[in-house]
């Protein structure tokens, strides 16, 4: 009856331990593959906002708002690019804006978001339909439904602008 009991325990807990250093080894070994791709698709994304810049240099993040995770400037003067991370409906979303050199918003693009997909999407929508008119989301009242998400939105683009006016006052 003992062994009935203890048998099952034991060759769940032995999977348990097989399973999740199976798991660890996989993470180990595609984590910096990962990291490459996401690198890359942010490049990418960089020249499809700004495509008139050849390269981009990075910025120093010491005196920028702290929502801003990544800042950078084109080498020929085009504009500058900023990852700003805020937090919308599904947690935290990672937005990519461009700003030109004379503080006019270019165009943005979400490298991650946990949101809902419908809520998401209405957002994208909305988005694309602006920026079609070289307009942001800063121009947009509200969206119905995706309130959360649109002002995370909105907020990225506020926070680039906010970025974008400290580093013309230094200077940079």
């Amino acid at each position: 009856m003992k062994n009935d009991f203890i048998f099952p325990i034991l060759a769940l807990s032995l999977i348990c331990f097989v399973m999740t250093g199976a798991l660890a080894l996989v993470n180990n070994v595609t984590h910096s593959i990962i990291e490459e791709s996401a690198y890359n698709r942010a490049h990418e994304a960089m020249g499809d906002i700004i495509p008139m810049a050849d390269e981009f240099v990075a910025i120093p993040l010491d005196a920028l708002p702290t929502t801003v995770v990544a800042a950078y400037r084109s080498a020929n003067g085009a504009g500058y690019i900023f990852i700003v991370s805020t937090r919308g409906f599904g947690g935290e979303m990672r937005i990519m804006t461009g700003i030109c050199g004379n503080g006019n918003f270019i165009g943005s693009s979400v490298l991650a978001h946990n949101e809902t997909i419908s809520f998401a999407n209405r957002v994208f929508a909305v988005r694309d339909a602006y920026e079609a008119r070289g307009q942001s989301l800063l121009e947009a009242d509200v969206i119905t439904g995706a309130t959360r998400s649109f002002r995370a939105y909105q907020y990225a683009i506020r926070y680039a602008h906010e970025a974008f006016d400290v580093l013309r006052g230094s200077g940079q």
